[in-house]
């Protein structure tokens, strides 16, 4: 049975059957239960492309996830709860979630020029940006809507909301310094990931407000990996006068940091401070000893990033209008067992 058919059984115009099986108010309640009734006895569903060319969108979101090579898996589990923050938001209005990864950089690339052009989705949120960033670039040109999960020094005045790396960045050192260390070493993504500007510019900061000194040898970049972190510790561990601590910037880095400790006989927290940087899940609190880091809310970051993109909708700005501002989202303080005080120098131990 098609839409006329069923319009004329129910003695009602083709449009009206058309706003009550969108839901719409327009219609009063009694009728739209009656047209649902009957579209759902006679087996009837409405054409998704007809009613794509009405509204002039498909009600389809992409969520960009950000490239990682195949031994980077961090994004997993944060991701996952993110997307049902997204869901939660887009169910609302119809609207379904489509997820794209890729393994390198220019693959991402031309996959979001391919979303973009054979409009594969009505609008994209953009993850994992870089200092320049030429994704933001070419979707503001398009004038596609998107909202960037991250700063960017590219894709002009655009939505946007970062996790708050700065603010973590000075309470991990302020932490620290209060444990008595003053050598602190940070370990931050390479790939001109925006988040490790802001990550080190921040440590650079809080390091100098507490008179500490930064030597450049200090800061290591490497794969935002268990296996880039691990590398990191060790050659941060081999240098001549070694750091009592290590800032990472995320668990996945001090993960790998763990295991190096341990086959050098070395226990973290006791020999060397690890701070944990964004806790991704709950395997931070199954460490030994558990990982101090900074926690999120992910499943609302999931919803502010869905609010903030459909605010870019026409039919939908009265409703999500404020959500457009960018923002920085907060990641609270886990204070766990990883970051103790230094050991004692030979000196103090004699003294002992």
């Amino acid at each position: 049975m098609g839409i006329r058919q069923l319009a004329s059984e129910l003695n009602l115009s083709v449009s009206t059957i058309s706003r009550a099986l969108n839901d719409s108010d327009e219609v009063s309640a009694e009728t739209r239960e009656r047209v649902r009734a009957a579209a759902l006895r006679h087996g009837y569903a409405p054409s998704k492309a007809a009613e794509s060319l009405r509204k002039g969108r498909l009600d389809i979101i992409g969520l960009m996830l950000p490239m990682r090579r195949e031994e980077e898996n961090y994004t997993l589990g944060v991701f996952m709860t993110l997307a049902d923050g997204l869901q939660s938001i887009l169910s609302q209005h119809g609207m379904d979630l489509v997820m794209y990864a890729s393994e390198s950089w220019d693959d991402e690339c031309a996959r979001l020029r391919r979303i973009v052009e054979r409009r594969h989705v009505d609008g994209v949120i953009l993850a994992g940006t870089r200092h320049h960033d030429e994704r933001l670039d070419y979707v503001a040109a398009r004038n596609f809507p998107f909202v960037a999960l991250g700063r960017s020094e590219s894709g002009g005045d655009h939505a946007w909301v970062d996790l708050d790396f700065k603010s973590a960045a000075e309470a991990g050192v302020a932490r620290l310094v209060a444990l008595g260390h003053r050598r602190i070493g940070l370990g931050i993504p390479d790939n001109d990931a925006m988040q490790a500007h802001v990550y080190l510019r921040a440590w650079q900061g809080a390091m100098a407000q507490h008179g500490l000194d930064v030597p450049g040898d200090y800061v290591r970049r490497g794969e935002l990996s268990e296996r880039g972190g691990y590398l990191i510790t060790q050659e941060l561990l081999e240098l001549a006068r070694a750091p009592t601590a290590v800032m990472f910037q995320s668990d996945c880095m001090a993960i790998g940091a763990y295991r190096k400790l341990y086959e050098l006989g070395k226990t973290p927290g006791r020999d060397l401070a690890i701070s944990g940087g964004v806790l991704t899940g709950e395997l931070a609190e199954f460490l030994a000893p558990r990982l101090t880091g900074f926690t999120l809310d992910a499943y609302a970051l999931g919803r502010r990033l869905a609010q903030s993109l459909l605010a870019q909708f026409p039919d939908l700005a009265s409703t999500y209008g404020d959500a457009r501002e960018s923002s920085l989202w907060p990641l609270t303080l886990r204070e766990r067992d990883s970051d103790a005080s230094p050991p004692a120098s030979p000196r103090a131990t004699n003294k002992k």
